[in-house]
């Protein structure tokens, strides 16, 4: 009787829990209204590359302190496929998962660091993912390469949200609720390959950005 008590327990107990992990959708959004040129000539002919989130943003502000990965695809010809690459504001890099098959289970890590700023007071947070799924460097390398479908975000080690995500070459966003940073301590925040969409060549899973917005900034 003790024992079916306990399975019973352990069953409702998990299924509370997974009531309570919500999940949120991506919105699709366009490119131009996350990047502009350097700059425009006296035709009003851009010069120059293409930023993303040139002026001010959530990075007036917030910053991650460092990226790490549970893997990544061994550099080739020069190019790595670094964690940092999805967070470099550089829509020609990506961070892509370094196992066999389609990383399915593989993460990245970014930690924020308010451990030892005296003067900051918990006022920033994360609202928002600015999104570039996949390989964005062309759109041939993006549709050779997987992208994610799903994935699940852990704030500190225990699950936050499940995000589903957009199968476009083009910019993304999900609304996240709020996610504040304490002040005097570390935050993590992780995101769980779960689902992707296949590559027409590869099985590499690829993020070419994953930023954020928020608030405290203004």
């Amino acid at each position: 009787m003790k024992i079916k008590l306990t399975i019973f327990l352990l069953l409702f107990n998990s299924l509370v829990f997974a009531q309570d992990i919500k999940t949120y959708n991506a919105k699709q959004e366009k490119d131009s209204d996350f990047f502009e040129y350097e700059d425009f000539d006296e035709n009003q002919k851009p010069i120059g590359n293409l930023e993303f989130l040139k002026g001010c943003s959530w990075y007036c502000g917030g910053s991650v302190k460092s990226i790490k990965a549970s893997s990544e695809l061994h550099e080739n010809n020069r190019i790595n496929y670094s964690p940092k690459n999805a967070h470099d504001f550089d829509k020609n890099t990506a961070w892509i998962e370094g196992k066999s098959d389609y990383g399915i289970g593989e993460f990245i890590e970014y930690v924020f660091d308010f451990s030892e700023n005296k003067d900051y007071n918990g006022n920033l947070g994360i609202t928002k993912l600015i999104i570039a799924n996949g390989y964005k460097k062309d759109k041939q390398t993006w549709g050779n390469n997987s992208r994610i479908k799903q994935m699940e975000v852990y704030l500190n080690d225990a699950i936050y949200c499940t995000v589903n995500l957009i199968d476009s070459f083009e910019i993304q966003t999900v609304e996240i609720g709020l996610v504040k940073f304490p002040p005097n301590q570390l935050t993590k925040l992780k995101f769980k390959i779960k689902e992707v969409y296949k590559g027409k060549k590869y099985k590499d899973t690829a993020i070419s950005l994953l930023m954020f917005d928020g608030v405290g900034v203004h």
